[in-house]
């Protein structure tokens, strides 16, 4: 599937900086016909990590719930003992990695970018700011020994070498310990046009049936594999040295059926998300050649909103972006230069706009519900994909473009 060419999606920089410079990069998505793996076409430098302006156990309950709910069983699974080292490969502020601190085991964070650093060792979790490969696999083994579980949750789909990734991994996991790692699943983004999901970030976009032939490459198998609701579609796939003690589950040859049966690998199985594309823009730009004399604004500052402007062909009708996280605002978006603002500055009295589109389609419910005063003051919210839809005062989902 081809899509517009845009800039990477988080590339959020300080007010006249060079937001309005950003590249566009080719966009594609492709399916190995070797491993039936779905990657895009365009490897982008993996240095803009080095600064993250995303942090989505921060400032999301139910993720962050998610992930601290992972943390008991995965300590029964390797009886894990205050001497133990656990590791978090993509680590970000800590959230995760710090409920077993808090619980008084060893652990260590991964993560490249800076920003973060700080905020993470407040949470007692020491963090090392690199890329994790095989070497820095072979060094902290080194420093610190083996760890009984290791941790990756949304990163091993960005990284651009993963037989070097999985390397390491296979160097640091102890004989008997458990990878775990959380990733959006394809199977779920081509049923559910998950189109939020499809950034220059991520490389690749698993199915069971590919992960199992990747990590079978490494001397790893999957013990164990469950469909999640983060980011509207994702696997928890629970992982161990091929042959260790623990037997592989009935999940995982299900999960690989499934895929099969549906026709996940079928050359048309994304056709639906190309078509959807197609008629979301008409959809689009007709609603906002109606409603640009009243002011338009986006809800939404993440990859997946640089994906909706550029794929809508949307952002010169935007005079804003609305974040409700301070971290993301007073900042300018990627290509359009687009200002980042609070709800705050925008619906005011009198309003700046009248129109605000939601670019966060698994948040909408949360933003409509926290954005009461602004409806009922005249500003009328409209979800964007896979059509325009009108939010009522009622809150009931009225016309559709």
């Amino acid at each position: 599937m081809t899509l517009s060419p845009s800039p990477l999606g988080d590339q959020y920089l300080p007010k006249g900086g060079s937001a309005k410079s950003a590249n566009l990069i080719p966009f594609g998505i492709s399916r190995c016909n070797a491993c039936n793996n779905f990657q895009t076409e365009t490897v982008v430098d993996r240095e803009h990590y080095r600064h993250c302006l995303t942090r989505p156990a921060a400032v999301n309950r139910i993720l962050a719930k998610s992930y601290r709910d992972s943390v008991p069983r995965l300590i029964e699974m390797v009886n894990l003992v205050p001497e133990d080292l656990v590791v978090e490969i993509g680590s970000n502020d800590g959230n995760l990695a710090s409920a077993f601190v808090e619980m008084g085991f060893r652990c260590l964070g991964v993560d490249p970018a800076l920003n973060l650093v700080e905020s993470a060792e407040k949470r007692g979790v020491p963090t090392l700011v690199e890329f994790f490969d095989s070497k820095l696999g072979e060094e902290i083994v080194s420093k610190h020994g083996k760890a009984k579980v290791v941790v990756a949750n949304f990163v091993v789909a960005n990284v651009d070498d993963l037989d070097d990734f999985m390397a390491g991994v296979v160097k640091v996991l102890a004989s008997d310990g458990i990878f775990a790692m959380e990733t959006n699943y394809v199977a779920d983004i081509v049923s559910y046009l998950l189109v939020e999901t499809l950034v220059h970030e991520h490389l690749s976009y698993f199915s069971v049936f590919s992960l199992t032939a990747y990590l079978n490459r490494h001397g790893l198998e999957l013990l164990e594999v469950q469909r999640m609701s983060s980011k509207g579609g994702s696997i928890r796939c629970l992982i161990q040295h091929k042959g260790a003690k623990l037997k592989v589950g009935q999940s995982v040859a299900d999960a690989k059926a499934f895929e099969v049966s549906s026709g996940l690998f079928l050359s048309s199985s994304w056709g639906k998300l190309s078509s959807a594309f197609t008629h979301a823009r008409v959809s689009a730009i007709k609603f906002c050649e109606q409603r640009r004399t009243d002011g338009i604004v986006g809800y939404g500052t993440s990859d997946g909103a640089t994906i909706f402007i550029y794929q809508l062909g949307i952002g010169e009708y935007l005079k804003a972006l609305i974040d409700d996280d301070p971290y993301r605002q007073n900042l300018e978006s990627p290509g359009f230069g687009i200002p980042t603002v609070s709800s705050e500055e925008i619906f005011v009295n009198p309003l700046l706009a009248r129109t605000c589109l939601i670019f966060a389609p698994q948040y909408v419910k949360q933003i409509i519900n926290n954005n009461s005063v602004a409806r009922e003051s005249g500003v009328l919210f409209a979800k964007v994909w896979p059509l325009i839809e009108v939010f009522s005062e009622s809150g009931w989902l009225g016309n559709k473009y």
